[in-house]
């Protein structure tokens, strides 16, 4: 099973493109070794194919790289599934998580957070805490989705190692964390890797 992340960016015509765009390509970049399975196209849309583990967390980490940026937001959708035809270009490739992506993103309404699967239980399930995740991503201030990016970008380094990343004293990175709910996130994340 893999996942596909349909998202757009919004508010993108407040802030110019070089402010989001080179950060979300060099992200996926790092991401994603095949430049074949992401794509940002009509200037505020992006497309992610990646396993379905790592989709969840590609999401918040996406999230927190976008809301850092200043009157800037995104909303996406993951589909899981089955892959179909692949192309070398993913906006070209097809099959029942492209699909799933597809039809979560166009039924979204108000929300900027959601996930279609094969299975409705799952998605039942799941959509309640994503709700919850994003409501409180949607919360983050700039320098707190710094922070929450950040961190779950280096997972393996120690707090003050990511409080000198940032050139920030590390009881300013932990407030951020916990006003951030960094740690609930982290929850979810092991469940939602636990339960795919």
């Amino acid at each position: 099973m893999i996942a596909v992340i349909t998202g757009e960016i919004i508010n993108s015509t407040n802030v110019e493109p070089q402010h989001w765009q080179l950060k979300l390509q060099m992200l996926f970049e790092s991401r994603l070794a095949d430049a074949s399975k992401w794509a940002i196209y009509k200037e505020n849309y992006f497309l992610v194919e990646i396993t379905s583990k790592e989709a969840l967390e590609l999401v918040i980490l996406i999230k927190s790289l976008i809301k850092h940026i200043e009157r800037l937001d995104v909303r996406m959708s993951i589909g899981l599934g089955k892959p179909g035809f692949t192309s070398d270009l993913v906006t070209e490739s097809n099959g029942q998580a492209f699909t799933h992506s597809r039809e979560a993103f166009e039924t979204m309404r108000n929300k900027t957070l959601c996930i279609k699967t094969p299975s409705k239980d799952f998605d039942l399930y799941f959509n309640p805490m994503l709700n919850l995740v994003n409501f409180i991503a949607s919360q983050w201030k700039p320098a707190t989705a710094e922070t929450i990016f950040y961190r779950l970008l280096n997972k393996d380094k120690m707090q003050k190692q990511i409080a000198e990343l940032l050139n920030k004293d590390n009881t300013t990175v932990n407030k951020a964390l916990k006003r951030g709910a960094y740690e609930q996130i982290t929850e979810v994340l092991v469940v939602y890797k636990e339960k795919v």
